[in-house]
């Protein structure tokens, strides 16, 4: 025999025993065991997990209070947003991006913040904070808030502030400000 046919002798071979070590190896993938058993009744209960943010649908909340138009860098606003468990079960939720959306103008950086509870005055914001100060360039800039749990059809109000740090050209700028939550079906 040649040195050519060794060599794909050789290499047939091999590849001979790669499928059959493959084949080998999916079919020793099977359970081992099995088990079965009846039941004699049970009841499945499904439910709508929907947050309501203001009134709004959906994850994502267009607040229409702390849109800023002809804003100067250091001015602030802020309103309450009431945050309703809308279906039939009881949830978790958390915010977990907001910032600015552009409607024209210039690029602008806002400072977010709020609190759960108290008073939505002029004042310094009262209550538990919602989430941490966060600086945002972008409608998506990810906000660290911890979970908050909601009853089915419960309520509870935010009061959100919204500053404007900085603008990144020499116009105005116009823009809203987008809030999108996370949620999570809680147990009864």
């Amino acid at each position: 025999m040649t040195r050519s046919g060794l060599t794909r002798l050789l290499i047939v071979g091999i590849a001979g025993l790669v499928v059959a070590l493959s084949l080998a190896a999916v079919r020793s993938t099977d359970a081992l065991w099995s088990d079965r058993a009846t039941a004699t009744s049970t009841t499945a209960t499904t439910g709508q997990l929907k947050l309501v943010a203001g009134s709004g649908t959906g994850s994502t909340y267009q607040f229409p209070g702390l849109a800023g138009t002809g804003q100067l860098p250091g001015q602030q606003s802020q309103a309450p947003l009431v945050i309703t468990n809308g279906g039939t079960t009881p949830l978790r939720y958390r915010l977990t991006a907001a910032g600015p959306q552009i409607t024209s103008g210039s690029a602008v950086t806002v400072t977010l913040s709020g609190a759960v509870g108290g008073t939505c005055g002029t004042g310094p914001l009262t209550g538990t904070s919602a989430f941490t100060t966060v600086d945002a360039s972008a409608s998506g800039t990810a906000v660290v808030g911890g979970w908050r749990s909601l009853a089915k059809n419960a309520s509870e109000t935010w009061c959100i502030r919204s500053a404007l740090k900085a603008v990144s050209g020499t116009g105005s700028s116009t823009y809203s400000i987008l809030f999108t939550f996370g949620t999570e079906q809680t147990r009864s």
